[in-house]
């Protein structure tokens, strides 16, 4: 009679810990593309470096937006970095939760955004 909630309560922990570990790594993609951006750095090289810190697993799942600041910028110009992903929880009773108005916690979208003003 208790070991199923005692389960639940340790699914609930193991996921919600893989969740903020996700969510910690993008932030501090989404923070150390933009300063790279910041820096008159390419779109391309703050593609890899954010690809290089969310790490090649998750790369391809991760959905971004850079605008990075050319030489040409003026201050109070900013580098801006948006980046998206779904979490997938891995263990079942967790997917099987329903919350608030009936849906099933399949997917949580998780979005960062890292903004630095240009440096010139």
């Amino acid at each position: 009679m208790v070991m199923p909630v005692i389960l639940l309560i340790l699914f609930g922990i193991v996921d919600m810990g893989r969740l903020l570990q996700q969510y910690i790594q993008l932030t501090e993609a989404a923070r150390e593309g933009a300063r790279l951006g910041a820096l008159n750095g390419t779109p391309a090289a703050v593609q890899t470096k954010v690809n290089g810190i969310v790490g090649a697993g998750g790369a391809s799942s991760v959905t971004q937006a850079v605008t990075v600041c050319s030489a040409a910028s003026l201050v109070g110009a900013d580098a801006k970095v948006v980046l998206t992903r779904q979490y997938q929880p891995i263990t079942p009773m967790v997917a099987l939760v329903k919350l608030v108005g009936g849906q099933s916690m399949g997917t949580i979208t998780m979005s960062a955004t890292g903004v630095m003003s240009c440096v010139g």
